[in-house]
């Protein structure tokens, strides 16, 4: 009975000292990996633990998919004010063309 009390503590402390890397599984973390050999190398010093857990639960990702986002509208309104200008540029070119074709008509008739 003492070994199962034994084995059981043992997992349950092994549990506890790894928490950071399975967060950093869970939630999927982008550096699950150097999470976990940070907590594993460093986390006996109770700072690398805290290190490690406080990476497990920052979320840059979101925070780069945001600014991901904003350029990628800013880039499409660029983008699209590019096609109207153009699209207005290339009628008042036609518009200018068509009167200098009338002209030429006259000049020859």
């Amino acid at each position: 009975m003492k070994e199962i009390l034994e084995g059981a503590a043992v997992i349950a402390a092994m549990s506890l000292y790894l928490i950071p890397s399975i967060e950093a599984d869970a939630r999927g973390h982008h550096d699950a990996l150097a999470i976990t050999l940070v907590n594993v190398l460093l986390g006996w010093t109770i700072v690398g633990w805290f290190a490690a857990r406080a990476w497990a639960h920052s979320r840059r990702e979101e925070r780069l998919l945001g600014a991901a986002k904003k350029i990628q509208r800013a880039a499409g309104r660029i983008t699209s004010q590019k096609i109207v200008q153009h699209a207005q540029w290339r009628t008042a070119m036609e518009s200018r063309s068509a009167l200098g074709r009338r002209d030429v008509k006259r000049y020859y008739s």
